[in-house]
């Protein structure tokens, strides 16, 4: 009898960006940017210098909003996920953005980060009304959020928890 191969989630860790992270932050994202430019503008040349991208990191650590490193079970970078409070209806909406690496995709990380990171806020007793933006070239992000619980808002082209 023939069943259906269930793909195992891998094991995933998150933690805040800090500015030690910075080089390999920009190897991660200078390795990936055509790859992510596909679904998301470019970033100019001074975004891949380390001197700016540790004022970037800088920036996010004092930011309110939160900014993770997505690593795998071995502490390879693997991705990042963010989530950012918006000024709209109701008051406590956040939206959790994600990209993962290009040469990850297809083993279950974006699916264990976004996860991993709705766990976290339940635990923390964070949970809000929670979105995300799937951009319509992009069907696995889709896929991968419907997977974890989100569903389509009719009022505007978003995936709601």
């Amino acid at each position: 009898m023939n069943t259906p191969t269930q793909l195992a989630i891998p094991s995933v860790s998150l933690h805040e960006i800090c500015e030690a992270d910075a080089l390999e932050v920009l190897e991660f994202e200078s390795s990936n940017s055509t790859f992510f430019e596909k679904w998301v503008p470019a970033r100019g040349p001074e975004h891949f210098k380390e001197i700016s991208l540790r004022q970037v990191i800088k920036d996010l650590m004092a930011d309110p909003d939160r900014f993770y490193l997505v690593r795998s079970g071995n502490g390879e970078l693997v991705g990042r996920i963010n989530l950012r409070k918006l000024d709209k209806e109701p008051l406590d909406t956040v939206e959790l953005g994600y990209r993962v690496g290009e040469k990850h995709l297809g083993k279950g990380y974006a699916k264990a980060a976004v996860l991993a990171v709705v766990e976290q806020m339940r635990a923390d007793g964070a949970m809000k009304h929670l979105e995300a933006f799937a951009a319509d070239n992009n069907p696995a992000s889709s896929n991968v959020l419907l997977a974890c619980g989100f569903r389509w808002d009719k009022t505007a082209p978003r995936l709601c928890s």
